[in-house]
């Protein structure tokens, strides 16, 4: 009995810190994506330059959130719940500004996100 009970222990354990290091990995994976998402609106002119420096400050501070939670090596269920909502949050505001009525006008150069000039 206590045998069952050790390995069951162990696999539990084994199972809760993988949880947390794959929902880690998964909110990079999903903070990427969004920031694809905004890059993919700031080049079809569908953000404004104003709409991506909202953006990009959402995108900072989730960052910066995510950072400081995993400072002591590991997400609480409570912290993986704010982040998800804030990127729930972020996710909803990059929707809401590729699809209202501003758009940039098409040019044959851009400025990219960090400010510099590119061509098409």
């Amino acid at each position: 009995m206590k045998k069952h009970l050790i390995i069951a222990t162990v696999i539990v354990t084994g199972l809760l810190v993988f949880s947390q290091t794959a929902s880690a990995g998964n909110l990079k994976k999903r903070l990427h994506r969004q920031d694809h998402r905004i890059q993919q609106g700031i080049h079809s002119g569908e953000i404004t330059p104003r709409e991506a420096r909202k953006l990009d400050r959402d995108q900072r501070q989730v960052r910066q959130l995510r950072r400081h939670y995993l400072s002591d090596g590991h997400l609480s269920m409570r912290e993986r719940i704010i982040l998800n909502s804030r990127l729930d949050q972020s996710s909803k505001h990059i929707y809401r500004y590729k699809h209202n009525q501003r758009h940039v006008p098409k040019t044959p150069y851009y400025r990219d996100f960090f400010g510099f000039f590119a061509w098409h």
